[in-house]
């Protein structure tokens, strides 16, 4: 976590208040991602557009935005560098998040050949896995961080 935890000037140190943030987060993407798969156009790439938006600037992770630090080991730019027990986390996180992101990838892409034939579902899956790829590690490192205390933050 930043050692500053607000966003669009609120106070983001509450366990809870993250929790609604990301909730709010992926009821949007949700929409968006059934007005894609309503559509029948090629609307993916807004899709991962809005969900690396998303992610920069408001969960962070990659960049110099949003509550997470970013995942850098060396301060190759001014600004805050994780600690081991962070990159501990960070790591674990991503391993078990894209363990579940080949499985989803995967059988989306098969459910999209023979003999399953289900392109409907097969595109759905893929879609979901642009949504959940960029976002779900900082989404599940913010929704299970404890409350951040204010002697922490000084």
């Amino acid at each position: 976590m930043r050692n500053h935890m607000t966003l669009l000037g609120m106070d983001m140190s509450r366990q809870s208040r993250r929790r609604a943030l990301v909730l709010t987060v992926y009821a949007l993407l949700l929409v968006m991602w059934v007005l894609t798969l309503s559509t029948h156009g090629s609307n993916e790439i807004q899709l991962l557009l809005a969900a690396t938006i998303v992610n920069g600037f408001v969960l962070g992770g990659y960049g110099k935005h949003g509550l997470i630090k970013p995942f850098v080991t060396r301060p190759f730019r001014a600004g805050p560098v994780n600690d081991e027990r962070d990159r501990e986390r960070r790591d674990r996180m991503h391993f078990n998040v894209y363990r579940f992101m080949i499985a989803l990838f995967i059988l989306g892409y098969f459910l999209g050949l023979r003999p399953f034939q289900l392109p409907q579902v097969s595109r759905a899956m893929l879609l979901l896995g642009i949504i959940l790829g960029p976002t779900l590690p900082q989404a599940l490192l913010l929704w299970s961080e404890p409350d951040v205390d204010v002697e922490e933050i000084g």
